[in-house]
């Protein structure tokens, strides 16, 4: 059986991948050419961050590096970093903001095929299944597993947000900013996450009730 020395894992802001520090340079890129056009759907049409970490690159196979994922990816920002990525945000400081108002609520499985569109906030009382859509001018909170599509800030809200118990979207978008999820190789979390705005980036962090900016 083929060991894997790559591995995507969603991070704040992008994907954090790990490499094996012992890895031959040449394997190396076939093997991270291999996952990228495994992945090819959420790569395109979206700007990608993409941090290595696990490896200690010098500066050649840094630019090395560089080139080989801009001829591989047009869209996408690359990082190194020795050790596990961790972001340097204050805690004590909101960053993103929900706002009050009208809300239609769902009970039950939105299943594939179906479509729920609402100008203010949709709140989903079960899983929102693949091939399903959900489309707010709002907010959209799913309590339940977010696995279909979802669009908050459908008429240009860049304040809004997506929360989930598990959120697992094949399409995330919040205004005109728009992302995909990996299809192999990024861990599920069980814990709820917020997907919402910052500058021109979409981020997906764990929800943090005492961040949200009422």
């Amino acid at each position: 059986m083929k060991e894997n020395k790559i591995f995507f894992k969603g991070i704040l802001g992008g994907l954090q991948v790990n490499i094996d520090p012992h890895m031959d340079w040449d394997i190396l890129k076939k093997q991270l050419k291999e996952k990228l056009e495994s992945n090819k759907n959420f790569f395109q049409g979206s700007n990608v961050n993409l941090v290595f970490t696990g490896r200690n690159f010098n500066d050649k196979e840094k630019q090395d590096l560089k080139d080989f994922i801009k001829k591989e990816i047009n869209n996408s920002n690359v990082d190194f970093r020795s050790s596990v990525v961790k972001e340097d945000i204050n805690m004590d400081e909101p960053i993103y903001g929900t706002d009050e108002g009208m809300a239609r609520f769902f009970r039950g499985t939105v299943r594939n095929g179906q479509r729920i569109d609402y100008q203010g906030n949709i709140i989903i009382m079960g899983d929102v299944n693949p091939g399903a859509e959900i489309i707010a001018g709002g907010n959209i909170i799913v309590l339940g597993n977010l696995r279909g599509m979802a669009h908050a800030g459908a008429t240009g809200d860049l304040k809004a947000v997506v929360v989930a118990l598990r959120l697992q979207p094949t399409q995330l978008r919040i205004g005109n900013i728009i992302t995909r999820s990996p299809e192999d190789e990024v861990e599920k979390p069980d814990y709820p996450e917020i997907a919402y705005i910052r500058g021109d980036n979409l981020f997906i962090e764990p929800y943090t009730p005492g961040k949200v900016k009422y």
